[in-house]
This record gives structure tokens, C-alpha cells and sequence, in this order.
């Protein structure tokens, strides 16, 4: 008895922990929107969709299958949320915590205990994927993916649970979720794996409406998958070559290791997998779904295109996760057992891993928020006298001799980064980050820029001779 105290008093503890790390990363993410401006392909969307008709909307080349979170939502915002960007960031904290709320009543739903399934849901929030999901408008298009597809799981567990599988209602929530982001197709692996495992001795004749359903959805996901890569402009085509593979490995070796610990994260992570495969017989009805859905969404996260940044890893991140915590469930704690002792161990080492690899002061966030230097460069431009058309070249102090893209083109967007500033005038501005670095064409106001880390700022501003 007094054993079990203790392990549900360190449960406690540990809810108590992640909840205060929650607290300190908010604040931090506070302070970032109260310093930052909107970043990269936010100056293509918010533009395009601020001006956009109603009737121009969902299409299927532009919205990269998307039309809930590319079309619905810029569209929506930036009509609703006008052109300050903190309104963005708020929305997207409360987006969130939706998602951590899903998610703790979707463990709830496996009966696991309330401090357990708190602690993992709260992980959620200062994970290493979230953060460019909280400071990054853009990467709403994941959050937002994330909140329907765990609605989708734990209103479906929900209703299985009382008796009562509701198959449209779930169709219609996936919908939402597969228009948002086809990496939704995770949660269908999810929910398919837990009816297999959890009711195949059950009447076949009650499962049938939703086994078909999940297979119908299944098939929509991947010929919808199929039908964005052939419209988009970008093309995502399935690349199982040892050269692209191997490549991977390394983009994601690399960032891993930015972590406390470095490459020795490489033994955390056998080590969780070593000890779920221990623990599974008896959290097998938890713990295979979510390694199930972490496999398809590691799938198609590594064979698919190039989109290797942070946030497209929060799934897979996620579900190893929810993993770990699947075999942090009450059955696996016995009185005197090694692994009980060993699992606590390495929960702990996981959270701190994961907050001190993903707190907002990672690349400088603090010091440096996305967007610090962009605001200062409107400032520079908005004192510029022009009289006509103008065209503005942004270029470093000491350019390469090598054409091509400013090294800080990335504050400065797609030539759109100034857009959304009123000049008071009529005259129209173009913004390069441009291919010649050296600002040699004539008529261009150039506008020197010093980038240290991530922070931008404008050292100088020179009219045409």
C-alpha cells in the first residue's frame, strides 16, 4: 500500500511540474508575441486571402489540399483578425489547448489515471514541435489538423466505449481533419488498430458499419494525397531511394541533437522503445495503436517531398509520447518490480528532454523573435521619399560574390514582407530578397542589412544615383 502511495504521489508530483513548465512557457510564448510580426509564408497568405473573393476560394493549386486550414482559415482571419499579428498567436495558443484537452480525454478514455493522462496532454503544449506552431501563423495549418483529428479519436473511442459507434458523425469529423492536413490519416490508423485489437471477439456484425467506414476514409485520405500531388504546385512523390532515405536520417539526427543531452539522445529513445516493447502485453491495447500511427505519420513525413522543418515532426513526436505514457498507465507499477523504477526514470528524462529541446529560447527565441527585424525595416522604408513606383533591395553589408537569395531572406518573405504596412500613398513598392545580392539594378532603393543569429536589423538605406 505504501508503495503504491508513493508512485501516485510522484504522479501528482509530476503533473504538478509539467503544469508549471506549462506556466513558464506561456509566459515565454506572451513575450514573443508582444516582440514578433507575422513570418515567411505568412506574407503569401495573408495577402492573397485578405483580398481574395468568396467564389475564388478552394482551389485546389493554390490551397495544397488544404481548404480548411489554407483557405477557410486565412481567409476567415484575416477578414476577423485584421492585419495585427498578436491576434493570430492568441488564437492559435487557445487552438492549443484544445488539442491538450483532446488529448487527455482521449488516455482518459483508456481508463488511464487523471495525473498520468494530464502530464502526457500538457507535454503536448512545450514539446519541440509545438513551438513554431505557437510563434509561426503558418503552422497553424498542423495545429488546427491536430485539434480535428484527436476530436475524431476521442469522439469515436467515446462512443464505442458507451455502445453506441456513431459512423457519420465520425466521417464528418475526420473530413474536417483529412481537409486540413491529409497527415490526419494517423488517427485513422489509430482508431482502425484499437477496434482490431480491442473488440475483434465481438459480434462482427456490430463493428462492420465502422471497420467499412475507417476503410472508405482510409482510401479517401490516400486518393485525395494522390490528387494533391498531381494539382499542387509543389509535388510530393514517394521516394523509398537509400540516397533520400540516408539523407533524412541526418536532417533529423542533426536536429535531435540540439538537445541537452546531444547524441546520447539516441539511447533515451532506444531505451523507451526497448522498455514499451517490454511493457506491451500489458498496455498492448494502447500502445500498439499509437506505434501504429506514429509509423504512418514517420512514413509519410520521411518518403514524401522535402518538407523536413519542425513542425511536420509533431505527430510522430507526439506519439512517441503518448507512447512512453501509455506504459506510465497504473498495471505496469507493481509493487518491487526494476521497471517500474526504471520507466519513471526515463518519463522524467523524456519531459526534460523534450522541454529543454523545444522551449522557445531554442535558435535564440527570446533574444531574437521571428519577425523583431522585419518591423524595423518597415520603420527604415515607411521614411523613404518616393514619388513614383518603387523598387527596394534588401542586401547585406558585406554580400556574397555568389548570386542568389540573401542569407535573410527568410524575414523578408516572398516580396510581400511590407505589404500589409499603409504608407499613406497610392505609389507601389516591390521587395526583393532577390537574386543579386549586390543590388545592381537601376532604380533600386537599397536597403543594407545586418543579420546576427537570428536577429535582423537595418543598417542603412541608399537612393538610386
Amino acid at each position: 500500500m505504501a508503495y503504491t502511495s508513493r508512485f501516485d504521489n510522484f504522479r501528482r508530483l509530476l503533473a504538478y511540474v509539467s503544469f508549471g513548465i506549462c506556466v513558464l512557457v506561456l509566459a515565454a510564448y506572451l513575450t514573443i508575441i508582444s516582440r514578433s510580426y507575422f513570418f515567411q509564408d505568412d506574407f503569401e497568405f495573408w495577402p492573397y486571402y485578405s483580398t481574395l473573393h468568396l467564389s475564388e476560394l478552394f482551389n485546389p493549386a493554390i490551397n495544397f489540399g488544404r481548404p480548411i486550414t489554407r483557405d477557410l482559415y486565412f481567409f476567415l482571419t484575416s477578414h476577423l483578425l485584421g492585419a495585427d499579428s498578436s491576434n493570430y498567436f492568441y488564437l492559435n495558443l487557445v487552438v492549443i489547448a484544445g488539442v491538450c484537452t483532446l488529448i487527455y480525454r482521449t488516455l482518459r478514455e483508456f481508463d488511464l489515471d487523471p495525473w498520468t493522462a494530464a502530464t502526457a496532454a500538457m507535454v503536448y503544449f512545450y514539446m519541440t514541435p509545438t513551438v513554431p506552431h505557437a510563434s509561426w501563423i503558418s503552422n497553424s495549418q498542423h495545429t488546427i489538423a491536430h485539434l480535428f483529428s484527436f476530436w475524431f479519436i476521442f469522439s469515436t473511442l467515446r462512443d464505442i466505449n458507451a455502445g453506441h459507434p456513431r459512423v457519420l458523425r465520425s466521417a464528418l469529423i475526420y473530413g474536417l481533419a483529412m481537409f486540413s492536413n491529409v497527415s490526419s490519416l494517423f488517427a485513422l490508423v489509430f482508431v482502425g488498430l484499437h477496434v482490431v485489437l480491442r473488440h475483434h471477439r465481438s459480434p462482427l456484425n456490430r463493428f462492420i458499419p465502422l471497420v467499412s467506414g475507417i476503410a472508405l476514409l482510409a482510401a479517401c485520405t490516400l486518393a485525395w494525397s494522390l490528387a494533391i500531388s498531381h494539382s499542387a504546385d509543389v509535388h510530393y512523390h514517394l521516394d523509398l531511394s537509400l540516397d533520400h532515405s540516408i539523407d533524412y536520417a541526418r536532417f533529423y539526427d542533426e536536429l535531435l541533437r540540439e538537445g541537452m543531452i546531444g547524441s546520447w539522445y539516441r539511447l533515451l529513445f532506444a531505451a523507451i522503445l526497448i522498455l514499451t516493447l517490454w511493457n506491451w502485453k500489458r498496455n498492448y491495447l494502447l500502445t500498439i495503436p499509437l506505434a501504429g500511427s506514429m509509423a504512418t505519420a514517420v512514413g509519410m513525413l520521411f518518403f514524401l517531398g522535402a518538407q523536413r522543418t519542425l513542425g511536420y515532426l509533431a505527430i510522430p513526436y507526439l506519439m512517441l509520447v503518448l507512447t512512453l505514457f501509455s506504459n506510465f498507465a497504473g498495471q505496469v507499477f507493481r509493487a518491487e518490480e526494476r521497471r517500474s523504477w526504471v520507466l519513471l526514470t526515463l518519463t522524467v528524462c523524456f519531459i526534460f528532454y523534450s522541454v529543454e529541446n523545444g522551449a522557445p529560447t531554442r535558435n535564440n527565441f527570446m533574444l531574437s523573435p521571428y519577425g523583431a527585424g522585419i518591423r524595423d525595416a518597415q520603420e527604415a522604408i515607411k521614411s523613404v521619399p518616393i514619388d513614383k513606383d518603387t523598387t527596394f533591395c534588401f542586401a547585406p553589408e558585406k554580400p556574397s560574390d555568389q548570386p542568389g537569395p540573401a542569407p535573410f531572406w527568410i524575414f523578408l518573405g516572398r516580396g510581400n514582407a511590407f505589404w500589409l504596412v499603409d504608407y499613406g500613398d497610392n505609389y507601389k513598392r516591390r521587395f526583393f530578397y532577390y537574386t543579386d545580392p549586390h543590388c545592381a539594378a537601376s532604380d533600386t532603393v537599397r536597403v543594407t542589412i545586418d543579420q546576427r543569429s537570428s536577429m535582423v536589423r537595418v543598417t542603412g538605406v541608399a537612393m538610386p544615383k
